[in-house]
C-alpha cells in the first residue's frame, strides 16, 4: 500500500445532471446578474471541448453493444458497437499532428493517400539516407506530408517514427526510443542555431541508431541563407508537383473507378474546365479542396455550382475589396467578423455575436451619425456609438458573401436542436479576413480580444474562438504575442480559461512561439491563483498536450503534487483545479497515449507525493475507456501484473471504489458477447480471488447479487465467496 502525503488533493464533487431544459439562450454579461465565475464546465464538457468526441478517439452519448443483435430490422453479427456522435458545430476539430511522441501510422497512412511524388522527391530521399534532411517550403506545400512519405520510404512501410518538437535543442537531443526509425522535426527554434558540431552529433546518433531525420522548415530566406553558410548544406525546398498532377493522384485514390471519375467531373460547368481551374498557383492543399468538392457533390451540377466561387486561393485578394465596401457599414463589419470567427455555427448565434461586438465597439464600427443631436440640433457628421439599425439577415448574408445552409437536427448535449449554419461561400474566408484586418487595422485587434475574451457559451463556442485567438499571437508577432492569452488565462471566467488553453495550443504550432508557450504553461502550473493552474490543466487535454504527452504529463504532476500547498484556497476554488486534471488526464489517453498515462500513475504512485486515493479516482476514470485494459488482461502482457495490482489497490480505497467496481461488473456483462471482455475478466478475477481482500470481496459480493448467469468472472466470484463462507481462505488469502 502507498501513502498519500499531505493535505489530499481534493476530488471535485460529482457532476449535476444535466437539466430538463434548454440553457438561457441570452445569458448576461458578468456584473449583469450572473457572478464572474460562473459554473465551471464539467468533465464531460471539459472532454468536449478538447476534442474528445473525435471518432478516432471514441465519442461518449448514447451507447449500444449488440454483437448478435437485431437494430433496426439489420442483423449484426459479431463485435458490434452502435454510437450516435456528434457532427459538431463551428469549423470542427482539426486532426492533431503529434509534435512530441510517436507519429501515429494512421497519420502516416493519410500522407501517403493519394501522394504525388514532386520531381525533387527522388533527390531529397538521396539526401535522407546520408544525413538529416532539411526541408523548407511555403504553408500549404505539403511539407509535413512529403517528410513522412521521405521518412515511410527510407525506412519501411510501418517503421516506427517520431515526431521531435521544434524547440528541442539538438545538441542535448538523442533517441530515446530504441524501436524507431525515422524522426520528423518540427522547425528549428531561431534563437538557437543550428552548429556543424551538433549536425555532426546528431548524424553520428542516426547513425548508431540506424535512423533517418527530416527536419521540416518554413520558406524562410534567411533561416535558409544562414543554414548554408554555417551548415554548408542545400536544404531541399518542397516545391509541390503541378496541380494536375496532384488532382490526377489524389482523385483516382478517392475514386478508383475510371469511369465513376468521369462520371463525377461530367458535373463540371463547360465554362468551368478542369484546365482553367487547375491554375498553377494551386498548392496541393487547394487541390483537394477541389477534388473533395466534385466528389461530394457527387455528379450533381447543381449541387457542384461554381466550383472556382468555392475554392479558397482567391480568398486573400478579395479581402481588402470587402473591407472597402462594408467601411461604412457597422452592422456588416461586425457580422463579417463574426462569422469569421463562428463559421458553420448556426446563424442565430453568429448575429448575436455579432450585436454583442457592435455593442462593444461603442462607435469603433459605426460611419457617421445624422447631423442631428437628441435635441434635435443641427451638428457636423460625426461617428454614431448608438446606431441601432439592423439589416435582415439575408442582407448581412450577401454583403458579407456568405450563405445560410439547410436547416440540420443536431443531436449534441442534452437535448436535439435544428441548425441553419452560416458559412462563408468562399472556403477559408474567415481565415483570410481575420489576419487582413489584424494586421491592417491595428486599433481592430484590442476590440476582437475584448469581444472574443467574453464569449458565452463554452462548450459550443471556445473552439473557434480559441482557434481564433491562438491564430492571432503568430499573425501579430513581437514580444507581447501571448499577452491577450495571458490575460485570458487568468481570467475569472472558466469559459475564458478555456478559449486561453486551446489558443495555446495553436500559437505552439508557429516554433517562434512554442519555447515561450512551454515556458509560460510551466510557470503557471506552480501559479498561487486557481485560475491560471486550471488553464495549465485545460491546454495539456487540449491541442497542445495532445501533441506533447511528455510535457503535459509532466506539467499535470506538478498540478497534482503541489495541490497540498494551496490548501488556503476555498473549497469550491480547490475542486476546480482536479476536475481539470482529470479531463486532460482522459483526452490524453483517449488519444492513444494508453501507456505514457498508465505508466505515469504508476510512477506518481510509487512517488508517495501525490494524493493516493486522488490517483486511484483517476484510475476509475480512465478504466471507462476499456479497450487498452482489456487487451492486456485478456493477453497477459508485460502490464497486465501492474494493472491487476493496481485495480486491487482501487478497490480498498472508498473513494475509488465505487467507480472501479461498478465498471468491472460492466465488463463482465459485456463478457456475455464478446470474448476479449470475457478473457480479460476472467483473468483479472482469477488473479483478485488468490487474496481477496477487503476490496475484491465487496467486489465479488457485488457481482454475486448483481449478476446474471453468462457474465463473465461470475463462477469465480462465487467459488471464491464460498470459500471464504467455508473457512477456507481468510481476508488476506490465509487459511482459517
Amino acid at each position: 500500500m502507498i501513502e498519500g502525503v499531505g493535505v489530499p488533493f481534493q476530488s471535485p464533487a460529482p457532476a449535476p445532471a444535466a437539466s430538463d431544459g434548454p440553457a438561457d439562450p441570452h445569458p448576461g454579461a458578468a456584473g449583469e446578474g450572473n457572478p464572474p465565475e460562473g459554473p465551471e464546465p464539467t468533465l464531460a464538457e471539459l472532454i468536449d471541448a478538447f476534442g474528445g468526441n473525435d471518432g478516432a478517439t471514441g465519442s461518449p452519448g448514447p451507447f449500444v453493444y449488440a454483437p448478435n443483435g437485431n437494430i433496426n430490422a439489420g442483423s449484426v453479427h459479431g463485435d458490434q458497437r452502435v454510437q450516435n456522435g456528434s457532427t459538431g458545430e463551428g469549423r470542427g476539430r482539426r486532426a492533431t499532428r503529434v509534435r512530441e511522441g510517436p507519429i501515429p501510422k494512421a497519420e502516416v497512412r493519410a500522407a501517403a493517400f493519394g501522394f504525388a511524388e514532386p520531381e525533387w522527391f527522388g533527390s531529397a530521399l538521396g539526401k535522407l539516407r546520408l544525413g538529416p534532411l532539411f526541408l523548407a517550403g511555403r504553408p500549404g506545400s505539403g511539407r509535413r506530408t512529403a517528410a513522412l512519405n521521405l521518412l515511410r520510404l527510407a525506412c519501411g512501410e510501418g517503421a516506427p517514427l517520431r515526431a521531435v518538437d521544434g524547440v528541442t535543442e539538438l545538441d542535448r537531443w538523442k533517441p530515446t526510443d530504441g524501436r524507431a526509425r525515422g524522426y520528423l522535426v518540427d522547425g528549428l527554434f531561431p534563437n538557437r542555431p543550428l552548429g556543424p558540431g551538433v549536425l555532426g552529433h546528431v548524424r553520428t546518433l542516426l547513425k548508431e541508431a540506424k535512423a533517418r531525420m527530416v527536419i521540416v522548415l518554413p520558406d524562410d530566406a534567411e533561416l535558409l541563407r544562414r543554414l548554408e553558410q554555417d551548415l554548408h548544406i542545400s536544404p531541399t525546398v518542397c516545391e509541390p508537383p503541378p496541380p494536375a498532377l496532384v488532382f490526377g493522384s489524389c482523385f483516382e485514390a478517392m475514386v478508383p473507378a475510371q469511369h465513376e471519375r468521369e462520371r463525377l467531373l461530367a458535373a463540371l460547368d463547360h465554362r468551368q474546365g478542369l484546365g482553367d481551374l487547375l491554375v498553377p498557383e494551386l498548392v496541393p492543399a487547394e487541390v483537394v479542396e477541389l477534388v473533395t468538392a466534385i466528389v461530394e457533390a457527387d455528379g450533381d451540377p447543381d449541387a457542384l455550382g461554381d466550383v472556382r466561387a468555392r475554392l479558397s486561393y482567391l480568398a486573400e485578394q478579395e479581402v481588402p475589396d470587402i473591407i472597402a465596401k462594408l467601411r461604412g457599414d457597422p452592422d456588416a463589419l461586425a457580422f463579417l467578423l463574426s462569422v469569421c470567427v463562428f463559421e458553420r455555427v448556426d446563424h442565430r448565434i453568429v448575429r448575436e455575436e455579432a450585436d454583442r461586438l457592435l455593442e462593444l465597439s461603442q462607435g469603433r464600427l459605426t460611419a457617421m451619425v445624422p447631423p442631428v443631436d437628441a435635441q434635435g440640433a443641427e451638428k457636423a457628421e460625426r461617428p454614431n456609438p448608438d446606431f441601432v439599425f439592423r439589416r435582415s439577415l439575408t442582407e448581412l448574408l450577401h454583403a458579407v458573401r456568405a450563405t445560410r445552409q439547410a436547416r440540420e437536427i443536431r443531436t449534441e448535449g442534452a437535448y436535439a436542436h435544428s441548425v441553419e449554419a452560416v458559412v462563408f461561400v468562399r472556403h477559408r474566408q474567415a481565415e483570410a479576413v481575420l489576419r487582413h484586418v489584424w494586421r491592417e487595422y491595428g486599433q481592430l485587434s484590442d476590440l476582437l480580444v475584448e469581444w472574443l475574451g467574453e464569449t458565452h457559451r463554452s462548450g459550443e463556442l471556445a473552439g473557434p474562438v480559441g482557434q481564433v485567438m491562438g491564430s492571432v499571437a503568430s499573425w501579430g508577432g513581437g514580444r507581447r504575442a501571448l499577452r491577450h492569452i495571458e490575460a485570458l488565462a487568468g481570467s475569472e471566467r472558466g469559459s475564458s480559461r478555456l478559449i486561453a488553453a486551446l489558443a495555446l495550443g495553436v500559437a505552439a504550432e508557429d516554433p517562434v512561439l512554442a519555447a515561450e508557450v512551454r515556458y509560460r504553461l510551466q510557470r503557471w502550473s506552480r501559479a498561487v491563483g486557481f485560475r491560471l493552474r486550471t488553464t495549465v490543466a485545460y491546454a495539456c487535454g487540449g491541442e497542445f498536450g495532445l501533441a506533447r504527452p511528455d510535457l503535459a504529463l509532466r506539467l499535470l504532476h506538478t498540478l497534482i503534487r503541489d495541490e497540498r500547498f494551496h490548501d488556503g484556497e476555498d473549497p469550491e476554488a480547490r475542486g476546480r483545479v482536479p476536475i481539470a486534471v482529470r479531463a486532460a488526464l482522459v483526452s490524453l489517453f483517449r488519444a492513444g497515449n494508453e501507456e505514457k498515462v498508465f505508466g505515469s500513475l504508476l510512477d506518481w504512485l510509487d512517488t508517495g507525493e501525490c494524493d493516493e486515493e486522488y490517483l486511484l479516482s483517476l484510475l476509475g476514470e480512465l478504466m471507462q475507456f476499456p479497450g487498452w485494459f482489456q487487451q492486456h488482461l485478456a493477453r497477459e502482457t508485460r502490464r497486465t501484473r501492474a494493472i491487476v495490482g493496481v485495480i486491487r489497490l482501487a478497490l480498498d480505497v472508498d473513494a475509488s471504489f465505487e467507480t472501479v467496481c461498478a465498471t468491472l461488473l460492466r465488463w463482465a456483462q459485456w463478457g456475455q458477447w464478446d470474448e476479449i471482455p470475457r478473457r480479460a475478466v476472467e483473468n483479472l478475477f482469477g488473479s483478485l480471488a488468490l487474496s481477496l481482500r477487503s476490496g475484491e470481496f465487496r467486489l465479488f459480493v457485488e457481482m454475486d447479487e448483481q449478476g446474471v448467469d453468462g457474465w463473465a468472472g461470475l463462477e469465480i466470484a462465487r467459488d471464491a465467496l464460498g470459500r471464504w463462507r467455508d473457512g477456507i481462505h481468510g481476508e488476506h488469502g490465509e487459511a482459517a
